[in-house]
């Protein structure tokens, strides 16, 4: 993640130079493609690929060289971006060349040599990665922007990949494979289905033809988990351990490449003395180690040759106190193993959906988290972040890079995800586990007061619970006060106008074993409307619970929710002296497959209460169940709009 936002400011920066402008010298390909009809897309698409062509020559020494060729239609403004290409390298490759040309819709043609080269590296990613990048001049809407390269490289893994779907529509892919003698390989297709390969003068030749682009939708599955790729595995006799077929030499692989990385230092050894001495429980004693792990080694993400994949030693991170999610999980394994406990590492994508039940074996991995044996009874209560292993027996799923997760839970964007444990015998494709709605959501409370104008004042108190806790956390921790209180304001401001904040309080912000509680005091004026002498009161006074997006448009992909959660509320208002209740609203009750939703008001003497609860099952509604979704989001959307209706005593 901190690689893509380094190169995007960057390019970024790029995009605002003016490119040198040479004698034009455009192939004829591109002009081809420029002389093409132009079709007609959605409003909002940039631009069109019109043709994206990959061809992997695989030398007999294991070599692989990968040339490119990209053209593009700008359709708006801002697809001028497009102009703009990056190709990234590292010390195990190299680029051999890099062009750009652009036609404009009148036939100008111009050619840039304008290459930029730079690292990748910043303050939190030390890496040997760098980018050539390339911007093509006179674009504008209609222009066609083409570009061609050719990269070389050694790889750690003979495994390729035909990406051939992005926020573009494609209207020509082709991925053309070129195999040395003594070399096979296998092709597997994900979101897509397999299509044969034509052979045309030794070359094996993939062609596709009006690929759609991905639908930006609200609560879609990651991009990554919706395109369509795919994967090519090189295999030979003369280098078996670059290569794999299923998950279990995959992960035999990785066992080999960090083999050594996890032994003790005597500093390590003394660490542990003291952080989890034989006198206390071992459950203590495994949380003291992950917390030192989590918080006291600090994240920084380092890539340097095969260290993209392969952790530093644990003596020389304890000894630095930084290194990347690898370098957490090896240092805490190593102290782990000192007082008994075995661990293992699980390899996973942070973006739920681009690993499913069936993914073939890839390495498409960006992030290590570990699996914690847990000795018998050492235990007193369920954990939701426990993985029950038929042979290992009781995992425990921890990420040390994760500041904000508490011991015994997980990040949302690993539950209900697939990642490779990896073990002393290969690696096993697991499905981690998902918490219960009740580990996760906020319950909220509030003890209100109505005044005869209609001013709503009084106190509100919330429980974040799980995920949510995660997520407030992650911006309140270290705000401002001055802050954490437009923060507040920003999230009653979607729900309540004309409020001030009279006061607030945080509990919890850095206990990450509790749940986060935040408390807060406002007065809103007019809250309750007057309409010919009688009040309107809307009783859901915080809070919109139904999903965003809008239901009159065709859905395309399913629904993601973070986690399963339970949100409640419950709202007490005391009515204005002179005003009893003449009206109230229906309770309300919705049940599906994938979550429920009931709501009820009551009187209590001068009290108005307002009771809910949402409950959410699964992580994800696919489109066979949209339909559905969309009718329990109108439920909660009546139900929140809803009204009591108060008039004046006679």
């Amino acid at each position: 993640m901190l690689k893509k936002a380094t190169s995007a400011l960057f390019l970024s920066a790029f995009f605002l130079l003016a490119p040198a402008l040479v004698a034009a010298d455009v192939p004829d390909w591109v002009r081809v493609l420029a002389k093409q009809p132009v079709k007609t897309y959605a409003d909002d698409v940039q631009g069109v690929i019109l043709l994206q062509e990959q061809i992997t020559t695989v030398k007999e020494n294991g070599e692989i060289v990968q040339q490119g060729r990209l053209a593009i239609r700008v359709l708006t403004p801002d697809g001028r971006n497009l102009a703009i290409h990056p190709v990234f390298y590292d010390t195990e490759s190299r680029v051999n060349y890099l062009h750009g040309w652009s036609i404009t819709s009148k036939g100008q043609e111009y050619e840039s040599k304008d290459i930029v080269e730079q690292s990748v590296s910043s303050y939190e990613v030390y890496s040997d990665k760098k980018m050539k990048a390339i911007r093509v001049p006179g674009v504008d809407v209609g222009s066609v922007v083409a570009f061609d390269w050719e990269q070389q490289e050694r790889p750690y893994i003979f495994q390729n990949f035909w990406s051939f779907q992005s926020f573009l529509p494609v209207e020509k892919s082709s991925y053309q494979l070129h195999l040395a003698h003594g070399w096979r390989f296998r092709s597997e297709w994900i979101n897509h289905e397999e299509s044969k390969p034509s052979e045309e003068n030794g070359a094996l030749i993939w062609r596709l033809a009006d690929i759609p682009r991905i639908e930006n939708e609200a609560h879609r599955p990651s991009s990554r988990a919706l395109a369509a790729t795919m994967v090519v595995t090189f295999l030979s006799d003369k280098s078996p351990e670059k290569s794999y077929t299923n998950w279990s030499e995959f992960g035999a692989w990785y066992d080999r490449l960090a083999k050594g990385m996890r032994d003790s230092t005597p500093p390590i050894k003394q660490k542990v003395d003291a952080l989890a001495p034989q006198n206390i429980p071992m459950m203590d004693r495994i949380k003291a180690l992950a917390n030192f792990a989590q918080h006291d080694v600090r994240y920084v993400e380092v890539q340097i040759g095969v260290g993209g994949w392969r952790p530093h030693s644990a003596g020389d991170t304890f000894t630095n106190r930084y290194g990347d999610c690898k370098d957490k999980a090896t240092v805490l394994s190593s102290m782990l193993a000192q007082i008994g406990v075995k661990s293992y590492y699980v390899l996973v994508n942070t973006e739920r959906g681009t690993f499913k039940e069936k993914s073939p074996p890839q390495a498409r991995f960006d992030h290590m988290i570990i699996a914690i044996a847990l000795p018998d009874a050492s235990y007193s209560h369920p954990l939701a972040a426990m993985y029950e292993h038929a042979k290992l027996g009781h995992l425990l799923i921890f990420d040390p890079t994760n500041e904000w997760v508490p011991f015994g839970q997980m990040p949302s964007y690993e539950q209900d995800n697939y990642g490779l444990l990896v073990g002393d015998q290969g690696g096993e494709y697991i499905h981690l586990p998902v918490s219960s709605p009740e580990s996760n959501g906020i319950r909220r409370t509030a003890k209100l007061k109505l005044t005869p104008d209609g001013t709503l004042q009084g106190d509100v108190e919330e429980v974040y619970k799980g995920f949510n806790a995660m997520g407030q956390r992650r911006y309140l921790q270290h705000a401002t006060d001055n802050d954490r209180k437009k923060i507040i304001e920003y999230f009653l401001g979607n729900s309540v106008s004309a409020f001030k904040i009279d006061n607030f309080e945080l509990v919890n912000t850095e206990d990450h074993d509790k749940d986060l509680i935040v408390k807060y005091q406002f007065t809103a004026e007019h809250y309750a409307k007057n309409v010919g002498g009688l009040l309107l009161v809307r009783l859901r006074v915080v809070g919109e619970l139904a999903g965003g997006w809008d239901p009159n448009k065709p859905r395309h992909y399913a629904y993601d929710f973070p986690a399963p959660f339970l949100n409640t509320d419950q709202v007490e208002i005391a009515l204005p002296g002179g005003f009893k209740v003449d009206e109230l609203p229906e309770p309300a009750k919705a049940s599906y497959p994938f979550g429920q939703y009931s709501s009820k008001t009551e009187i209590a003497g001068n009290l108005l209460k307002y009771s809910r609860e949402y409950r959410a099952t699964a992580t994800e509604v696919d489109l066979d169940g949209i339909n559905d979704l969309k009718k329990l989001f109108s439920q909660i959307n009546v139900d929140e709009k809803s009204m009591a209706i108060l008039k004046k005593n006679n």
